[in-house]
């Protein structure tokens, strides 16, 4: 049911702004129309000033991220850029053509582990290493149809395969 017409209380127009006033403790009503409600410097909603407008404006041009952002967690490269640290382990992968550099010049060029690491250890992963690298060249020579090459590949890896799997058994 619609609300019953107010005109307002300096003209006959009708009353678009109804508001409760308590002043000295007495509760009193007033009832503008939209011209002596502008008068009177209230807002009407829809209607922000122009330097409201352009504001919000600016505050959504300074918050839109910049470029891409990592899908897992939103992180985005000029966000790195500025607190120096990534958002998750994704943000490697998501950010890896740009914060791979970055950490290579941080660490001095390298981009893997150069300290010191155990004898055996160190043994395990030129294994891994190894194994990693013959396996991108073993889908190299495939996708090349090199296949007397990937044979060749293919019995490498195996003969690399056994001896890693015991290593982390344990078993010699």
């Amino acid at each position: 049911m619609a609300a019953p017409f107010r005109p307002c209380d300096h003209c006959a127009k009708p009353a678009v702004v109804h508001n409760t006033v308590i002043v000295n403790g007495q509760m009193n009503e007033v009832h503008l129309c939209e011209d002596h409600a502008g008068a009177a410097g209230i807002q009407m909603p829809g209607q922000a000033p122009i330097h409201q407008l352009l504001g919000q404006l600016a505050q959504v041009a300074v918050t839109r991220p910049r470029g891409p952002a990592c899908p897992e967690c939103g992180h985005t490269f000029h966000d790195f850029k500025t607190s120096g640290l990534l958002g998750c382990p994704a943000c490697y992968d998501a950010f890896a053509s740009t914060v791979g550099p970055v950490i290579e010049r941080s660490h001095g060029g390298a981009s893997e582990h150069i300290g010191n690491v155990p004898a055996r250890a160190d043994d395990a992963n030129q294994r891994a290493a190894l194994l990693q690298q013959l396996l991108r060249e073993l889908e190299t020579a495939v996708s090349a149809e090199q296949y007397e090459r990937a044979a060749q590949l293919r019995d490498r890896i195996k003969d690399l395969r056994p001896t890693t799997a015991a290593r982390i058994d344990g078993t010699p």
